[in-house]
């Protein structure tokens, strides 16, 4: 309901706070498409604040990471997909959950 209002506004800068929080699993990956959408045809600006990186990485232009209050990176998702202090940060140290998360080549 909130992003149908965003989108009739015309609203050239959207604000969306973890989108996808209590989705499942199959409408977070329709998300993504969406929101290119609405980017590419409203020519609007979006600031995503979310956890779900996989997601993130699929729609973002640039990223900003946080840590505890504080930018601990920030680039392109080809850039982040592979800084360490991210993956340490936001996927910890296990290797089976940094395959899961597909931030490795």
């Amino acid at each position: 309901v909130e992003l149908g209002s965003l989108i009739a506004l015309d609203s050239k800068l959207m604000l969306l706070d973890e989108p996808t929080a209590g989705v499942a699993q199959r409408e977070t990956e329709a998300f993504g498409p969406l929101i290119r959408l609405i980017k590419e045809e409203l020519g609007a600006s979006i600031l995503i604040i979310e956890h779900d990186m996989p997601m993130v990485m699929s729609i973002s232009d640039r990223i900003y990471c946080l840590e505890a209050g504080h930018v601990i990176a920030e680039g392109t998702p080809a850039a982040i997909r592979n800084n360490p202090a991210v993956i340490a940060s936001y996927l910890g140290t296990d290797e089976r959950a940094i395959q899961r998360s597909n931030t490795k080549d």
